[in-house]
């Protein structure tokens, strides 16, 4: 009888530079792992450090194949933005989610859960 495999659970941190990001990590290779964080990482709110092309070509890898990577393998949450009905941490799908609520909503994000029963 084999051993079953050990379940290695995702790495969670918080991203520098006062960009309310906590990242989980759910990647397991050490270079993908790399490249959510460079994509996740803010210079200044709500700018990012690397470019998505500048991704694609140090990774070798077309745009949309880093998004697809990022989005599979690791969460982006608000750690200080939250519903401000219910309390539930963003999920910043991508870049231009973090950029919205940055430069227009700040504290007074709605889920859509919430949205929708006010609606």
């Amino acid at each position: 009888m084999e051993p079953e495999p050990q379940k290695i659970e995702p790495e969670e941190e918080s991203m520098p530079n006062g960009s309310d990001i906590r990242l989980k990590i759910k990647a397991q290779e050490s270079a993908i792992a790399e490249l959510c964080r460079k994509y996740w990482l803010v210079s200044s709110p709500p700018h990012f450090q690397y470019s998505v092309e500048e991704l694609a070509e140090d990774y070798g890898l077309d745009v949309k194949a880093i998004h697809k990577v990022v989005g599979q393998n690791c969460t982006a949450t608000g750690e200080f933005t939250q519903c401000a009905v219910c309390g539930v941490k963003i999920v910043y799908r991508n870049r231009t989610t973090y950029k919205q609520v940055k430069s227009y909503l700040l504290n007074e994000w709605v889920c859509r859960d919430c949205y929708d029963k006010r609606v």
